[in-house]
């Protein structure tokens, strides 16, 4: 199958670019029938249009070209896992129909192009993996259809801003080790589809947002190795979905709300080497699932279980609750009033 003139010479730009002869995969590639190269769909009447490009751990070795924008019609680029490095074309801010942009695992760098805000029809966007600096929130908020955003381990230096508030498609967010700085902005818990929420090894400061229990879809969370503080939010007791939870490694106080208890789907909690104090509430024995349980150096002193529910404690496959440390901080003044929902 033929296809646009354009098109096919984008396609053979990039195999030559990226030296398409010591690709693992390059069955087809420069026959008449572009429809039959391997990574490529094109669909409709000759000349067709390239919809889908695939050419994930493939071993394409340069920069990706430039006029891989030139692919009007295309709804998923893969290009993930393999040796590409430079910068992300700001030409694929023109590629209107995409759905799903894949580039992590390579060596990208420079800044993400303002551009890719243009991509009102992004549903998938993932860059982990590179070396990425500047920004990118500011870019990516205005992505209506975004349902995940993956961009772990880069270099990225700024705050979350409010108006994350805005992706209110978003259903996985996952930014580990970027350089987030700042507090957590109250806007995120507006995302009321958003699942899993992954913002560890960062540089987080402040309190976790009083109303993180309006987030109905919320099933885990990881904001571990941060500087976070405060109390735990009470409201997250209302999350009946929640099964995962890792705050470990910052500077959280006072005593676990009551109201926890009542997530009893939980399966890991994670909240070792923080303040914590009291005991574990009773309403942690309902939780039948747990299997990782771990509060060790906190300042929780005493039993630290209670003994109505030490058989449960015990049951637990993996766990630590020792060495507790002692605090001399009798109060904690850090009352954030009624939580608006």
């Amino acid at each position: 199958m033929s296809v646009e003139f354009g098109e096919c010479w984008s396609l053979v730009n990039l195999y030559n670019i990226t030296d398409g002869d010591n690709w693992f995969d390059n069955s087809n590639w420069g026959t008449a029938n572009v429809d039959s190269w391997y990574g490529v769909t094109a669909v409709g009447i000759p000349p067709a249009n390239v919809w889908f490009l695939n050419l994930s751990s493939n071993n394409l070795n340069g920069i990706i070209p430039n006029n891989l924008g030139e692919l009007s019609q295309l709804i998923i680029l893969n290009l993930s896992d393999n040796d590409l490095y430079s910068y992300i074309p700001p030409e694929f801010g023109n590629l209107s129909e995409l759905e799903i942009l894949v580039l992590g695992d390579n060596h990208l760098d420079g800044q993400v192009p303002n551009s890719l805000a243009n991509l009102s029809k992004l549903e998938v966007l993932q860059l982990q993996n590179n070396q990425l600096t500047g920004t990118i929130m500011n870019t990516v908020t205005g992505m209506g259809a975004l349902t995940d955003l993956w961009v772990d381990n880069n270099k990225f230096i700024e705050a979350i801003p409010e108006s994350i508030g805005l992706l209110q498609s978003l259903e996985y967010f996952s930014a580990m080790n970027v350089g987030f700085y700042g507090r957590i902005p109250t806007g995120i818990t507006s995302l009321e589809k958003l699942e899993h929420l992954f913002l560890n090894n960062n540089e987080l400061t402040g309190k976790m947002p009083g109303c993180m229990g309006q987030m109905a879809a919320l099933k885990q969370i990881d904001l571990s190795h941060n500087q976070l503080s405060g109390r735990l939010p009470e409201s997250m007791g209302e999350l009946s979905e929640f099964n995962f939870i890792t705050l470990n490694h910052n500077d959280f106080f006072g005593p676990i709300p009551d109201s926890w208890g009542q997530m009893t789907l939980l399966q890991g909690f994670y909240l070792n080497n923080n303040r914590l104090t009291g005991m574990v509430p009773l309403g942690f024995g309902d939780m039948s699932l747990m299997n990782q349980f771990y509060l060790s150096g906190n300042d929780m002193t005493g039993g630290v279980i209670p003994d109505d529910i030490l058989s449960w404690y015990q049951q637990i496959p993996n766990k630590d609750i020792s060495p507790q440390g002692f605090t001399d901080e009798i109060f904690y003044a850090d009352f954030d009033g009624v939580c608006s929902l």
